[in-house]
């Protein structure tokens, strides 16, 4: 038998551009790099109005000296089989070069170790005129010229890393390529960043995490915790441990959305938006070394239902499971092996008990005679009340009768907005106060008041 050597053609490094990112997760994945060398601050930043399109991510980690920065610009430089280290948060050796690659045709590294700086360049278009596996290196002067000036005013002095994209094409083509639009994407950005790594921003007291500093064109991320840990109204249960694989679960029920502070909703970045609801955040947090990897699924285990949506669970595994939780490649999403899920669904079916519980109890109504007056005074678990109409008042039930469905409909939010604020009318006063409102609801709902 015969062997041949089998290079990959050049022309691998664009076939590596579709592997799947977004600017979410490519960035998110240099973040990791960051993290991995004991940045305690990293800056991403952005060009502005009449620079060339560029993004940079920079840290002040450990930085690489110039074989470990070589191997570091290599496809596949570690083994995923290799063991890491507990706060290494790399997989496969690829993220560095797909993950800039997926956004921009210019990659650039430049870090710094002990004073020393090595700078390499992996270019497609001159790898493309080449015909080869051409890495550039840039001696001090080059890298001086390749930098934005604000992104070399950012660089730290000692050590750190610097990872600049340009070229910015497949980026451009998605979100387009004036700055207003790039903003937007950026803003974008600032949200997922702040919920993916808020356990490394803002630790949990029991995290075994340094605090860092994440910003973007210097302005920090926000604060985001999905379960509200310094609210005394959340439920919370015990931690559990998955056998001896270092993975544990732990579960959250959240307080009823009218009971939100204003924080809390900050905290949770509630929104209309599609992906920012209560139910639509509602199932498992899997973390892996504290980063968030994937959110907002029960994996089959549950239904997304209103009567659950209240109910969270943070799975934290160690990144020794990654084989077992088949991570791919943009450490975005997870599945969990048949020895932990089965755990996980026994766990899940007790903790969906507070949620339905917290849904179901709605309020008692003080008062259960059909002819009381127009408004129902209603007592809350904590001791609050607030004013429900009584649709079985007969002048109530005879005017909702005289309506169509959709005037119904119109009334019935007219009546809720005021009972919100917990203005307690007579039947006189209610009338007035609904007449004078009723040259909106004439505008919103024509002839409402017809009748």
């Amino acid at each position: 038998m015969r062997e041949r050597t089998c290079a990959p053609n050049p022309n691998l490094l664009e076939s590596m551009r579709s592997v799947g990112y977004d600017l979410n997760t490519a960035i998110a994945d240099i973040i990791d790099n960051s993290i991995a060398a004991n940045a305690t601050k990293i800056s991403i930043l952005y060009f502005g109005q009449g620079e060339e399109p560029y993004i940079a991510i920079v840290d002040d980690g450990d930085g690489m000296d110039d074989q470990t920065a070589f191997e570091a610009m290599q496809l596949a430089g570690n083994s995923p089989n290799e063991n890491r280290a507990s706060n290494d948060l790399g997989r496969f050796g690829l993220g560095l070069k797909t993950a800039s690659l997926s956004q921009a045709r210019s990659l650039l590294m430049t870090t710094l170790q002990d004073g020393a700086r090595t700078t390499l360049r992996w270019d497609l278009d001159a790898v493309a005129r080449a015909g080869e596996w051409t890495l550039e290196q840039l001696n001090e002067k080059e890298t001086l010229s390749a930098l934005p000036q604000r992104v070399h005013d950012a660089m730290p002095v000692s050590h750190g890393t610097c990872i600049l994209w340009r070229n910015l094409d497949k980026l451009e083509t998605l979100t387009g390529r004036s700055l207003r639009e790039i903003d937007k994407a950026m803003d974008e950005l600032t949200g997922y960043l702040a919920l993916v790594f808020h356990r490394f921003t803002h630790p949990y007291p029991d995290d075994d995490t340094r605090q860092i500093v994440i910003d973007i064109n210097g302005y920090p991320i926000p604060q985001r915790d999905p379960f509200l840990r310094d609210n005394p109204a959340v439920q919370t249960t015990g931690v559990q441990r998955i056998g001896n694989l270092g993975a544990t679960l732990r579960g959250y029920t959240l307080p009823y959305q009218n009971r939100l502070r204003d924080e809390d909703k900050k905290l949770l970045d509630l929104s209309e938006q599609r992906g920012k609801t209560l139910t639509d955040t509602q199932g498992f947090y899997v973390y892996r070394a504290y980063r968030l990897i994937t959110w907002g699924s029960w994996f089959r285990m549950l239904p997304k239902k209103q009567a659950t949506k209240l109910s969270r669970v943070q799975v934290d595994i160690p990144n020794s499971l990654d084989a077992e939780w088949t991570l791919d490649i943009k450490k975005s999403r997870a599945t969990p092996p048949k020895i932990i899920s089965d755990v996980m669904k026994r766990y899940v079916d007790r903790l969906a008990k507070p949620s339905r519980r917290a849904q179901q109890f709605r309020g008692r109504r003080k008062n259960d005679d059909p002819l009381a007056p127009v408004w129902d005074v209603v007592d809350d678990r904590d001791g609050a009340f607030r004013y429900e109409i009584n649709r079985n008042n007969p002048y109530i039930a005879s005017f909702l009768d005289s309506l169509s469905p959709e005037q119904q409909g119109a009334f019935i939010n007219i009546v809720n907005v005021l009972s919100i604020i917990g203005i307690a009318l007579t039947t006189s006063s209610f009338l007035q106060q609904i007449l004078s409102v009723s040259e909106w609801s004439k505008k919103s709902v024509p002839g409402i008041f017809s009748t």
